[in-house]
């Protein structure tokens, strides 16, 4: 966020980066009340109570909001938990935005019909607010559906006390929960990473089944299927061009120059509005899964007397460099949300590695998951490059315990990381002497599955961005 000198100005300093441009840029009052007005809602709501009168909103918009917010119980979940209440007045700035766009046509309308200026005005900016906090009530009914869903999730890991019990249930509702909850819905219909989870954490027949080591290559291969590319617009990997938008961060410096002009701001706001700002386009070659995914082996008795295959431990070690920053970080993280999810229903072990670069890692053990680790691994990310060995080298270090001897490993990642012939050798040494499975999921790019198969077999393509993107957008 930009620093703002001026001393006349300084509240625009105390607003959250997120809502710093949507509340300069506003079209509804002037920019201080404006942004006082919006720090004292913040304000009001992380305590948990109604916001008091203003003047920058009119009487009646505001009487309708704060009945809103009692109806829909939103205040029970802004209360100590920023990042809601910021979603909440992003909320309110985006539809009474609307509301300054969409007015001043029905009010020509209405003055067409022999109506005042000022009666135009008055009534038809009342019927779009009316309208739009009618559609905000909708969205908020949805928003809260999430977050008690939220205190549902976190119950399945028995870490969430009952809503409103413990000082620290507030934390379940922060953004980075109903975000990858969306995403873990989804990911939970995915056939293909279904069967990976599911294949995960096979244990191996016992030794007196004849199980062939031939069934064994059949049951792990994927299929020759491999994967095949496509041009996709919007992925911002090369600058193609010129187009129209409603993205500020591609909009070209021209379009801002509208927004200092007395009259013209508003046809900026239109336009933007229209998605008809000019913007550079982008595109980028993502590929496309062909169908590589792997049968799943049966459960129950092999030829022998043992008992045959059982559900064992799984280890996930989890890459949050900075090349995986965005969507892929996401849809990572929401995979590790429902394997964390599925090893607690069966009782399985499950250990997580969250690495970036050399030395740095985070731990995750369901056996002593805590709250704290869990929203630490969903908010948390590093910013650097990418160490592989050290997640792998701690997962072997802990294949070493008993309890954990027949766990698999799944190495998640977008590819962009180094192999050392050390560490090619060390894993080609645990494979040969402890049996141990290593799978790969690589989230993107084809191009960069060389580094995968170094140390991975077999390895799992994924990169079906646009459902993902629409997933999050929902």
């Amino acid at each position: 966020m930009a620093i703002v000198q001026s001393a006349g100005l300084a509240p625009l300093n105390e607003l959250p980066e997120s809502l710093f441009s949507l509340v300069v840029t506003h079209p509804l009052g002037s920019l201080l009340p404006r942004a006082n007005r919006v720090l004292d809602i913040l304000t009001e709501l992380d305590k948990g109570r109604l916001p008091g009168p203003g003047d920058w909103l009119s009487s009646s918009t505001e009487r309708r909001l704060r009945q809103l917010l009692v109806r829909a119980n939103a205040l029970g979940y802004c209360k100590e938990t920023p990042d809601v209440a910021r979603a909440i007045v992003q909320d309110i700035l985006l539809v009474l935005e609307q509301v300054e766009l969409d007015w001043p046509a029905t009010a020509g309308l209405l003055q067409q019909q022999g109506k005042s200026a000022e009666q135009a005005e008055r009534r038809a900016r009342a019927r779009h607010t009316r309208n739009a906090i009618a559609k905000l009530a909708e969205q908020w009914q949805q928003r809260i559906s999430l977050w008690q869903a939220l205190d549902d999730v976190a119950e399945e890991f028995g870490i969430a006390p009952a809503i409103g019990t413990d000082k620290d249930s507030g934390n379940l509702r922060d953004r980075a929960w109903f975000d990858l909850l969306r995403l873990s819905r989804w990911v939970a219909e995915i056939r293909q990473l279904q069967q990976l989870l599911k294949l995960m954490g096979q244990q191996r027949p016992d030794p007196e089944q004849s199980a062939t080591l031939s069934q064994l290559q059949q049951m792990m291969s994927p299929r020759e299927n491999g994967p095949r590319e496509r041009r996709l617009p919007g992925i911002p990997m090369e600058t193609q061009g010129i187009t129209r938008s409603d993205n500020l961060s591609r909009m070209l410096a021209l379009e801002a120059a509208l927004l200092g002009h007395p009259s013209l701001h508003m046809l900026w706001h239109a336009r933007r509005a229209e998605q008809s700002l000019l913007s550079y386009a982008v595109a980028g070659v993502m590929p496309i899964d062909a169908g590589n995914d792997w049968p799943l082996p049966h459960a129950g008795k092999g030829e022998g007397d043992g008992k045959g295959t059982q559900l064992g431990p799984i280890i996930l070690c989890l890459d949050t460099s900075a090349s995986m920053h965005g969507l892929a970080e996401q849809v990572s993280k929401a995979m590790v949300l429902e394997a964390l999810r599925m090893a607690k229903q069966q009782q399985r072990g499950c250990l997580v590695y969250l690495f970036g670069g050399a030395g740095e890692l985070l731990v995750l053990d369901n056996q002593t998951l805590t709250l704290p680790e869990l929203l630490d691994m969903l908010r948390g990310s590093f910013s650097g490059g990418t160490d592989v060995s050290t997640p792998l080298n701690a997962a072997l270090s802990h294949l070493q315990q008993q309890a954990w001897r027949q766990a698999d490993i799944l190495l998640v990642s977008d590819g962009e990381f180094d192999v050392s012939a050390e560490l090619q050798a060390q894993m080609e040494h645990a494979k040969e002497a402890l049996g141990v499975r290593l799978f790969g999921l690589q989230l993107g790019y084809a191009t960069a599955l060389h580094a995968m198969r170094k140390v991975c077999d077999p390895v799992q393509l994924f990169s079906d961005w646009r459902s993902l993107e629409q997933a999050a957008r929902a």
